[in-house]
């Protein structure tokens, strides 16, 4: 009897431990390794996209952009003036909060169908989805100040949607490790989930020149104009 069971055991093969994020294991064969590129977004999705939403989620409420930065970044969308940032905040939040109760265990389908049901009124509105992608801009480029402020600025990336502060989040991230956050047991995957903040040819533009950053990034002009220092036309990021 004690037969059939051994070769059960046998034909499951343990999952190989590659890592942990958050308390949180990642497993080999959650990358996708038919490629190099793969391989490296499949380590961004799973360490760097847990930690920054973490990020984002202990400091979403200091990050907030004003009313006024969001309506001088949005202002060539004069729609989305009707809309506040305290607006977006709660249904982003219910959003959230919506998908976590999605994931609860042992929910009925009559309850699974009602909750999604509430889920697509919110995400079929379409302005408001446009304000809510506007706000997500915003509130991503304050993360980004304050990390590059936070882990001794350096050299930005500029990407199609933003910027990124380059060495100040390979810091950050390194402090993460240190603090035991995260871990990548291999030493190969660890290099190239690093790889993506030292390969700076990689991707995106590369922003050396302090002065150009101030301009572009710290300070860039819709901010003035946001903050009332230059009546001029504000550019996006």
């Amino acid at each position: 009897m004690a037969a059939p069971l051994v070769a059960q055991k046998l034909e499951t093969p343990q999952r190989e431990q590659i890592g942990m994020v958050l308390g949180k294991t990642v497993y080999r064969d959650q990358l996708e390794a038919e490629s190099t590129d793969k391989l490296t977004h499949a380590l961004q999705y799973h360490f760097y996209t847990a930690l920054a939403e973490a990020y984002l989620e202990k400091h979403r409420i200091r990050l907030e952009p004003t009313q006024q930065e969001f309506h001088v970044f949005a202002e060539d969308e004069p729609d989305l003036k009707k809309f506040s940032v305290t607006q977006i905040a709660l249904m982003q939040a219910k959003l959230r909060q919506l998908e976590r109760s999605l994931k609860t265990p042992g929910l009925s389908d009559q309850q699974r169908q009602k909750l999604e049901k509430v889920r697509n009124t919110l995400e079929d509105q379409q302005q408001l989805n446009l304000a809510s992608f506007v706000y997500d801009l915003l509130i991503l480029w304050k993360m980004e100040l304050e990390i590059y402020h936070r882990y001794g600025g350096g050299r930005v990336r500029s990407l199609m949607i933003g910027f990124e502060a380059l060495d100040a989040n390979y810091r950050w991230l390194k402090a993460e490790e240190k603090k035991g956050r995260f871990k990548i047991s291999d030493p190969k995957l660890l290099t190239l989930f690093y790889a993506y903040w030292t390969d700076t040819f990689s991707y995106g533009f590369l922003m050396q020149d302090q002065e150009e950053i101030r301009r572009d990034f710290l300070e860039p002009i819709w901010l003035r104009q946001a903050r009332s220092e230059t009546p001029v036309a504000a550019k996006k990021p």
